[in-house]
């Protein structure tokens, strides 16, 4: 049964949807090559900071030999209430 031609064997509309996909495709297409991401002065301000840190040592090495000269020595000294006053900072 054929109504309106809508069940003929007519490619009518199957050639109209493609020329619709055809043409939204294309046009996806160039919208994407369109798009560009420009990061803020924040970001970019961020990952300069980011790259600067990376670059540094994971361990300050003269602290460190500070630190053992003072404790090998007996001149390392800390006293109790700087040690409860950053428990108390950190904790609270």
């Amino acid at each position: 049964m054929i109504v309106n031609n809508v069940n003929s064997s007519s490619n009518y509309y199957s050639n109209v949807a493609a020329a619709r996909y055809t043409n939204s495709a294309s046009y996806v297409r160039g919208v994407q090559k369109s798009d560009a991401f420009t990061p803020s002065k924040e970001a970019q301000s961020f990952s300069d900071l980011l790259n600067k840190l990376k670059n540094e040592p994971e361990v300050r090495e003269d602290k460190v030999n500070r630190l053992q000269a003072e404790i090998s020595s007996g001149q390392y000294f800390i006293s109790a209430d700087k040690i409860a006053a950053s428990l108390l900072t950190n904790r609270f």
